[in-house]
């Protein structure tokens, strides 16, 4: 309901944001219709005056002549609303000069002190003609020589022309209109049917929590497909977090089901309970509680950008130990880069490079190879880490190597061991989204590449 009620709003809104722009589009333009054809009329009345007054004289009788032609028709038609009329103030009626479509019509001239000449010595006044016609008047009045005054009107259909204005404003409406409902229809369609596919996405979200689908999926617009793929990530994520979860949770169960198991047989014994047993095992369950803790502590962590460890001074105080530790060991280290940053915790990485490197020195003959790089992995978006251990000793072999990285394995009982070292390590590469990857040295042993996170530089 509320993304129908999203959707009536946004429609509403953007309707009437149309609506009132063609109101106001219609408006400027009516106004700008009306000023141009105003200025039109009166600078047409105004030539027609002028021309008036250049084709009148007066003769030496003192009559006015001539045949003034303005070269409308409207001016022949009687009762048209168009004539002229010239004037001598103060002489007789007789002693004037009309135009055909006058036929007698008469009209009182407007007072001067209401409506005065302007600086042309022009001025403009409304009439009632005939048949309820409104006229527009222009007259100037121009001294014709020995004191004589003549009065030159020239008169227009006013009503005519704001029927014209009238007649383009309704045009002017009824195409706006138009186009107006058209834009409306329109945009209601485009934003009903564009919302279409978050429907479905919302539907296709619902299968996905009711467990009917995996994945958002379906044919959906261009623009809306990055925003597919990153929820469909997101939801992968979610069910990747819940499944590493459940599984954590059956592993801690499992593991810690026989010290459990014979705590609750001591407990049961007759005899009296075994201090070394219960210290046994509690050692035991919290090695797996701490275990366990660790690897929930680096999912929570993973992809931080707070975490920055220099693998380089990590690796060479490392060896450095080990040197010491182990006199009777040529313990090399080979780094092709100036700087290496880890992203991660200090801790894991030593944690890391700790049993990779004990097991190298435990099983070598007298050769520990410890190196690292930059690998892109093909992933342009973060770069990682190669950390490489190796030894000359007599290595796994290859049946073996996926033995090796399972927990509490042991290939050989000959060397002291806990079979806990190469499965730390790899569980701790896979929680950073790495992984590790057993091979055959150079030197003649175990070769064992560690993939890591390193931080973007970018």
């Amino acid at each position: 309901m509320k993304a129908f009620s999203l959707t009536r709003r946004v429609t509403i809104l953007s309707s009437a944001w149309t609506v009132l722009a063609i109101v106001i589009l219609g408006w400027l333009l009516l106004a700008q219709f009306k000023a141009g054809a105003e200025r039109n009329f009166s600078e047409l009345q105004q030539a027609q005056l002028f021309s008036l007054i250049g084709a009148v004289d007066i003769n030496e009788n003192g009559n006015l002549t001539g045949a003034p032609n303005l070269g409308e028709n409207s001016f022949l038609a009687p009762e048209s609303g168009w004539f002229w009329r010239v004037e001598i103030i103060g002489d007789t009626p007789n002693n004037a000069l009309a135009s055909p479509s006058l036929s007698g019509f008469t009209f009182p001239r407007a007072d001067l002190n209401s409506v005065p000449y302007d600086n042309q010595f022009v001025r403009t006044y409304f009439v009632n003609g005939p048949k309820k016609l409104k006229i527009r008047v222009k007259e100037s009045e121009i001294d014709l020589g020995e004191g004589r005054i003549a009065l030159f009107q020239v008169g227009g259909n006013q009503s005519e022309f704001e029927r014209g204005i009238r007649d383009f404003a309704l045009n002017a409406a009824g195409l706006l209109s138009a186009f107006g409902l058209g834009v409306v229809v329109i945009n209601v369609l485009v934003i009903l049917f564009g919302l279409k596919p978050l429907d479905r996405i919302r539907i296709a979200l619902g299968e996905i929590r009711d467990g009917r689908a995996d994945k958002l999926s379906g044919d959906f617009p261009t623009e809306l497909e990055p925003m597919i793929s990153e929820m469909n990530t997101l939801v992968e994520n979610n069910k990747r977090i819940v499944e590493r979860a459940r599984t954590q949770v059956g592993n801690l169960a499992h593991s810690l089901k026989t010290p459990i198991a014979v705590l609750q047989n001591e407990g049961r014994s007759d005899t009296p309970v075994s201090s070394q047993i219960v210290r046994t095992q509690a050692a035991s369950m919290q090695i797996q509680v701490d275990h366990y803790l660790n690897r929930a502590r680096i999912a929570a962590q993973q992809g931080s950008l707070t975490f920055r460890t220099d693998i380089i001074q990590a690796i060479e105080r490392m060896a450095k130990v080990m040197r010491k530790l182990n006199p009777d060991l040529a313990i090399k280290v080979d780094i092709s880069a100036d700087q290496l940053l880890f992203a991660g915790e200090k801790e894991d990485f030593e944690e890391i490079l700790g049993n990779l490197v004990e097991n190298a020195c435990k099983w070598a003959s007298g050769k520990v190879l410890i190196s690292a790089r930059l690998d892109a992995r093909n992933d342009t978006e973060r770069p990682w880490i190669i950390l490489s251990v190796e030894d000359d000793g007599e290595g796994i072999p290859q049946d073996g190597y996926e033995k090796a990285l399972k927990r509490g394995q042991r290939l050989d009982e000959k060397v002291p061991g806990t079979g806990l070292g190469l499965s730390i390590v790899n569980d701790t590469a896979i929680a950073y989204g790495g992984d590790v990857v057993l091979g055959k040295s150079d030197l003649g042993g175990l070769q064992v590449f560690v993939h890591l996170p390193a931080v973007n530089s970018n």
